[in-house]
């Protein structure tokens, strides 16, 4: 009886907090991720990211999913390559101002994945590493219809450092999002 009780009062909860203030949002933005020790590695892609949240007030978090995409180099015998993504945690503030467009910014701290494969003759590395990385966020959304939202950002992330070089990503990104 205990179990079904709690099972009923779990799921009336789960039902009336299900569409009140959940959101998914998808973007895709144009980033640059520059290391700081190998040049021929920094490239400027497309990215695709993914997150879904939660909003409360002027606050929204989220957890967001991002694949930065396979970078490599050839430095004489040498080649280095690295494929990039990340699982990370944004805390947005949206600013209360009278305009259409509303201002956000926010903070990012994630979990950013690397594999690595580092070759010359005779050699051979492939190992997979994860850095803690973190970053800022800044950007407007606009509400074009309800429960929509077009938005666009600018943002900065840490995604790494190494003994011998440092991993930025510089990007601008738009996207959509649907509050349930």
């Amino acid at each position: 009886m205990r179990k079904s009780l709690l099972a009923v009062l779990v799921g009336a909860f789960t039902l009336s907090t299900a569409s009140a203030n959940f959101y998914v949002q998808g973007d895709l933005g144009l980033s640059k991720i520059k290391f700081t020790s190998y040049s021929g590695m920094t490239k400027t892609k497309i990215i695709p990211s993914l997150a879904v949240g939660y909003k409360f007030a002027d606050w929204r978090l989220a957890i967001d999913y991002s694949h930065y995409g396979r970078f490599s180099d050839k430095v004489g015998n040498e080649s280095l390559s690295s494929k990039i993504y990340s699982l990370g945690f944004s805390a947005l503030y949206d600013f209360n101002v009278n305009y259409d467009v509303k201002p956000y910014v926010g903070v990012r701290i994630a979990s950013n994945s690397f594999d690595i494969n580092n070759s010359s003759p005779g050699f051979l590395n492939d190992r997979k590493e994860t850095k803690l990385g973190y970053g800022a966020i800044v950007g407007g959304s606009y509400n074009f219809s309800p429960n929509w939202d077009l938005n666009a950002g600018l943002e900065y992330n840490r995604l790494g450092s190494f003994a011998d070089t440092k991993i930025n990503q510089y990007g601008a990104k738009v996207g959509v999002r649907y509050e349930f």
